[in-house]
């Protein structure tokens, strides 16, 4: 028993001593993993500091403007796409309040032409019948004597009668001409007195009356279109109507509008005006305003704000905005958009 004792006393020494003799090796292991741990810990922060430094150092100042700096590769992965503007000319048009009228005073005053006219060739018709008479009966009493005066002078009064009545039917043909005239200008009397295509297209609802405010008289030929079709002046318009300075009465082809309907025309601006077409392609809609990116240096992107344009159409505006060399981005612009904003976002978590 006493040897048992003796042998546990001794391996426990022997366990002691060893401790003591290994100790500063294993302090030393120790030590040595915790650095190598924390130097990779140490390369991987760095590594995500130069990815963040990257990611920061993208974004610029050109100008006082924030910019976004691109590497070609970059440019070329992320689609974007330029072009340098060049100055061009366009004529604008303005908007001009008009009111659709009706016929119905027109078809009137025809109506009443041709009523008149009709009495008028059956008078021609009566009066040279009348007057054949009268030639015969006038014959017959210079020759043969076996015609009363009487019944000669009876046929000269009834063809007197006759032209009076003509003259007075004339008079009044040349009332409602005048009248056609002053109210829907010479084309619609020329009309009118001819093959009256202007006019049937009216009854048969296929053109419209249209009466324009602020018409300039004295340059009549003034290009106002309505569903880019043409319109063409009649006559200043002298009836009662809502409309402001002077107003014209205008002729709408191949369209029917609804009588009193109140419309908008559009007079094409005789002036021409500079500035830059921009495809819709290079716009951005952010916070109420158009943007646009720009490049400069072949890496920089910097937006501008796009304040002065007009829709030309749904592919482009037209700016007046001083534009002029300066290189659009045409595809891309939404991602050097987010770009920016996730650029702004990082500065912000690094501060």
């Amino acid at each position: 028993m006493k040897k048992i004792i003796y042998v546990l006393i001794g391996v426990l020494i022997g366990l002691l001593v060893s401790l003591l003799l290994f100790q500063p090796r294993l302090d030393y292991f120790l030590d040595d993993e915790s650095e190598l741990i924390d130097n990779e810990m140490k390369i991987y922060d760095d590594d995500d500091d130069d990815d963040d430094d990257y990611e920061i150092n993208r974004v610029e100042y050109y100008k006082d403007k924030l910019a976004i700096k691109l590497s070609d590769d970059e440019i070329k992965d992320a689609g974007i796409i330029v072009f340098k503007l060049t100055q061009d000319k366009i004529t604008l048009e303005e908007e001009i309040n008009a009111i659709s009228i009706g016929y119905k005073n027109l078809l009137d005053i025809v109506s009443k032409y041709d009523v008149l006219n009709v009495h008028l060739s059956k008078s021609k018709i009566n009066k040279t019948h009348n007057e054949r008479i009268y030639l015969r009966l006038k014959s017959l009493y210079d020759e043969q004597g076996s015609i009363a005066l009487k019944d000669l002078e009876e046929v000269e009064f009834k063809i007197e009668s006759i032209k009076a009545d003509m003259n007075s039917i004339q008079k009044d043909i040349d009332f409602l001409i005048s009248e056609i005239k002053l109210e829907y200008g010479s084309i619609l009397v020329d009309d009118v007195l001819s093959e009256r295509k202007i006019f049937t297209s009216l009854i048969n609802n296929s053109s419209s009356l249209i009466i324009i405010e602020n018409v300039n008289l004295t340059n009549k030929n003034r290009n106002y279109k309505f569903n880019n079709e043409e319109l063409i002046f009649l006559s200043p318009y002298n009836g009662n109507s809502n409309l402001r300075g002077n107003v014209g009465i205008f002729l709408l082809q191949n369209i029917k509008i609804s009588s009193n309907s109140k419309l908008t025309v559009f007079l094409e601006n005789e002036d021409l005006i500079d500035g830059y077409f921009i495809p819709e392609s290079a716009l951005l809609y952010h916070g109420g305003k158009v943007w646009a990116y720009f490049r400069e240096n072949n890496e920089l992107f910097y937006k501008e704000e796009i304040t002065n344009f007009y829709s030309i159409d749904n592919n482009k505006v037209f700016s007046t905005n001083s534009l002029l060399n300066l290189n659009i981005v045409v595809s891309g612009a939404q991602i050097l958009l987010a770009e920016e904003f996730r650029s702004q976002i990082m500065q912000e978590d690094d501060d």
